[in-house]
């Protein structure tokens, strides 16, 4: 399988993305812009003039991540993967596009044991959207792309959105206080970042995550399980839907071990279907 990737095209999409998140969620300033910003905070921490509500802490404007090499090529066919999941939950405000974009290839940077459950689980379920199995080796993980001197780490060849671009959690912590109206008022930008990325696999993390994304999807048809094709603002792409790689179950994680059951037996099976429906057509 040849590998390249067109970073013509990602700067394209990074810049329109940029520009419609600078007018509609994190201004070029710093400030949050989002119209739906006030209706969010409430419903976290209370009515305006009520009782806020106590060890809640409420983050906005936490932007995606594109990797460099997003516009990935798989023998010449377009192989765009977005990871969709729910909230940063992290309690730094105001994280643009290109500091999103160094956190993530900071994970990059370290070993697949010293990275977190959640990007385990990216990474075992982006090695497979290339073809290659699970593994915490670090050669799986590099990709030698047509046109490039040195490889390109898997994390500069994917996107990562959220579902919410703000986070609510207990304070001190990262226990998730979302609700379903922080997720019904970012739906609009989840919108428009899929229009813009254009994704030919959205790899959704978690049953919340999915059930919110199901509101923005039209034409779907099953194809295999956890495995569907959907337009989603207009986009005819697959959807691979999971539970969240750190889910608390056994039987329900897989972002601790390459060995977890859920990852070779769900994940596995869904992605690479997938993968072989657009590398086919």
């Amino acid at each position: 399988m040849t590998l390249a990737s067109d970073t013509v095209a990602t700067a394209r999409r990074v810049d329109e993305l940029g520009q419609y998140m600078g007018e509609h969620v994190l201004s070029p300033s710093g400030a949050c812009v989002c119209r739906r910003l006030d209706s969010c905070r409430r419903s976290v921490l209370g009515d305006r003039g009520g009782v806020p509500r106590p060890g809640a802490a409420f983050t906005a404007a936490q932007l995606s991540h594109v990797g460099h090499h997003y516009d990935l090529l798989l023998d010449g066919v377009p192989t765009r993967t977005l990871v969709i999941a729910m909230e940063t939950g992290r309690a730094r405000e105001g994280v643009t596009l290109k500091e999103r974009h160094a956190e993530v290839m900071q994970s990059a940077s370290l070993t697949f044991t010293a990275r977190n459950p959640h990007m385990r689980g990216v990474t075992s379920a982006l090695r497979l959207a290339v073809g290659r199995d699970p593994g915490a080796d670090r050669d799986g993980e590099q990709l030698h792309l047509d046109g490039t001197r040195s490889p390109v780490h898997l994390f500069d060849a994917y996107a990562m959105a959220n579902m919410r671009l703000c986070s609510a959690v207990v304070r001190g912590t990262s226990k998730s206080l979302g609700n379903p109206t922080m997720s019904q008022n970012c739906a609009p930008h989840m919108a428009a970042t899929i229009a813009i990325l254009r994704p030919t696999l959205c790899i959704v993390q978690g049953v919340e995550v999915y059930k919110a994304l199901t509101t923005l999807m039209s034409r779907r048809r099953q194809l295999a399980p956890n495995l569907e094709e959907a337009r989603i603002a207009g986009v005819d792409t697959l959807v691979a839907a999971f539970t969240h790689p750190s889910a608390m179950r056994l039987t329900a994680h897989w972002g601790r071990l390459t060995s977890a059951p859920y990852l070779y037996d769900t994940v596995a099976p869904a992605i690479r279907t997938a993968l072989q429906r657009i590398t086919s057509r």
